[in-house]
């Protein structure tokens, strides 16, 4: 059992955003708070007899790309650092907090041309995370956000960043959004969101053994989504098409390009599984319905279109070695209306906080891509 635990703590700490263990230690914003082993604790604001801890994490992450020739790379690099907790108020209600800023740098050359250029991490720092609200242990968590329109689009976050074709709303994470959230313990699970600058709502409503980035043995979760912003989806090197778009509309989006319509929706199925400490798999089947007279090959040059983008699946398996330590192999596939994707990845894990992993991108339309990435979490 204490072996168990002791991996468990492994995996849960090399991941940054995760917690751990006990549903006592939950809260519905921040999983499992209260465990120690989260992160470096602030004890001035930290009462364990009142249920209050707050802690924090620094993360440096790099990526690099590069499409079907060196002409066309790009690479950034990731400082950050992230905040969070709750404070108790009574019994039952208290405070609670997300802070996670990032400084990014981005160096890129496009057809041999460099077009962003090294600059001393001084290119941009923003919110990736703003989260301020109030929490009910009972009734959940109400709290302004910046944050992504669905949660449940998680449970494919496994392997390297962006790989995945699971039609989320294209602005990602966006401030001016309402959210409630809450786990409840009959493993009942919801999330709604509302962002009041572009009206954009979400709803995800599923059944979860633990929250989906716990990566507790044996665990899973399934859900249901829905949202009215624009469905994304990558299909390969600097290329991307965004459903829901019109330019001469004036229905705002969490993009720089406006929503030809307000009433259309984007429906996933997604869901999780943990097998023991030694695996995990993540998947994601979206839908959202095509505008009519539009070929893919037009959709495919023009990069958005005013309709949805028709019906996706994407699965991915993450294979963990044991104790983090060495050799793990990483695989998605993605299927779409507009361009098939297999990813095979390989993770060297030099420690659960050190790891290092490269992919290729194989595409059926578009360019294909290699990407490499380092994280390491302190």
């Amino acid at each position: 059992m204490k072996k168990t635990l002791t991996s468990a703590c492994l995996i849960l700490s090399s991941l940054f955003s995760i917690p751990c263990f006990a549903k006592n230690n939950d809260g519905n914003w921040i999983e499992n708070y209260l465990d120690p082993n989260n992160g470096s604790e602030l004890s001035r604001f930290t009462d364990y007899e009142n249920n209050t801890r707050w802690y924090y994490n620094l993360r440096l992450q790099g990526t690099t790309n590069m499409g079907n020739s060196s002409d066309n790379r790009s690479s950034s690099l990731e400082a950050s650092l992230r905040l969070r907790g709750k404070t108790m108020f009574t019994d039952d209600l208290g405070f609670t907090g997300d802070f996670w800023l990032k400084a990014k740098e981005i160096y890129s050359t496009f057809d041999g041309e460099r077009t962003n250029s090294y600059d001393d991490l001084d290119e941009s720092a923003t919110w990736e995370n703003l989260i301020i609200g109030i929490e009910s242990d009972k009734y959940g968590a109400l709290v302004y956000a910046k944050h992504t329109a669905t949660w449940a689009v998680f449970s494919a976050d496994i392997g390297m960043l962006g790989q995945n074709n699971i039609q989320a709303d294209a602005g990602g994470k966006n401030a001016g959004k309402i959210i409630y959230k809450n786990n409840f313990d009959n493993n009942l699970f919801i999330h709604a969101s509302y962002d009041y600058n572009s009206k954009i709502s979400g709803l995800d409503i599923g059944y979860q053994t633990e929250n989906i980035y716990p990566f507790i043995a044996d665990a899973y979760g399934i859900y249901f989504s829905i949202h009215n912003g624009q469905p994304f989806l990558n299909t390969g090197y600097n290329s991307s098409i965004i459903g829901n778009v019109d330019i001469n509309s004036d229905i705002k989006s969490d993009t720089a390009l406006n929503r030809h319509s307000d009433d259309l929706l984007t429906y996933s199925l997604s869901g999780y599984k943990q097998f023991g400490f030694n695996g995990r798999l993540g998947t994601v089947i979206s839908y959202s319905e095509r505008e009519h007279g539009e070929t893919k090959a037009e959709v495919r040059e023009r990069g958005y279109t005013t309709g949805g983008l028709g019906f996706s699946a994407s699965a991915t398996y993450q294979y963990f070695p044991e104790g983090l330590k060495g050799w793990g192999p990483v695989v998605t596939v993605s299927h779409d209306e507009f361009t098939d994707k297999f990813v095979p990845q390989i993770q060297y894990w030099f420690e659960p906080q050190v790891r290092l992993w490269v992919g290729h991108v194989l595409t059926s339309h578009g360019e294909n891509t290699t990407q490499a990435e380092f994280q390491v979490d302190f």
